[in-house]
């Protein structure tokens, strides 16, 4: 597992911890690897949630159905990111959403448990990973805070100057996910690369597709946005 030590050292889980302190909490919370092919399930909706999952390699889309069976892109998640914390911690027994691989994935799998209840051994990192966990249960929230922000927009318009203001205050100063109405996007911060085609930004922001691109064109025309696929840059808000 080492040769994933250094996406593992970007993680906030493991936040302050030296290889060492690693290979030891690796194997006390029963890490293992498990490789997903494209488009394969990794947790299935409806199924029990009770290993966090964290991207080490690929991507992946956190996908939610309606009653009519419409899809609903939550969020897409890329190497570093975590999955079903949220879920484990609240301790739910059949998962609201399904996780499925956008490419070929490979993925660490965590006892919840064993983060949770301080092993035998009285290992000495377990305190700093219970807090680091806090800390990534807390991002969590603000980011589906966000997300609520931003379909509860009037316009779609409004929907997607706000994403794109939320995914540039994110890429380029480090934000975690929240912003705040009246936030100030400088000049050098407004060239954004977000992770979706315009299929999956039309089902996150839960809007007709062809209804989102003739409104980007509208965007376009007017001056306020330029882009091509999914790189954008607000010229104007």
């Amino acid at each position: 597992m080492r040769k994933y030590f250094n996406i593992l050292r970007s993680v906030k889980l493991f936040e302050n911890m030296n290889d060492s302190d690693l290979d030891a909490m690796l194997s006390c919370l029963g890490a293992k690897i498990v490789h997903f092919k494209k488009d394969e399930t990794i947790l299935a909706a409806g199924g029990r949630p009770e290993q966090i999952g964290i991207i080490l390699k690929g991507d992946a889309q956190v996908i939610r159905e309606d009653m009519n069976g419409g899809r609903i892109l939550v969020t897409a998640l890329k190497s570093g990111d975590f999955f079903a914390e949220a879920l484990c911690c609240a301790g739910v027994l059949e998962s609201p959403v399904s996780i499925v691989s956008n490419a070929d994935t490979i993925v660490m799998l965590l006892s919840f448990d064993k983060i949770l209840h301080t092993c035998s051994n009285s290992c000495a990192f377990h305190t700093e990973l219970i807090k680091n966990m806090l800390f990534v249960i807390a991002e969590k929230n603000l980011m589906l805070q966000s997300r609520l922000d931003i379909i509860g927009k009037k316009t779609l318009r409004m929907k997607i100057l706000y994403y794109l203001k939320s995914c540039a205050a994110k890429q380029n100063r480090g934000d975690h996910g929240y912003l705040p109405e009246n936030i100030d996007i400088q000049h050098n911060d407004r060239n954004v690369t977000i992770p979706f085609n315009r299929e999956e930004l039309a089902d996150f922001l839960c809007v007709d597709r062809s209804a989102l691109s003739h409104e980007l064109s509208r965007m376009k025309r007017d001056g306020i946005l330029e882009y091509h696929k999914n790189h954008f840059k607000i010229i104007s808000f």
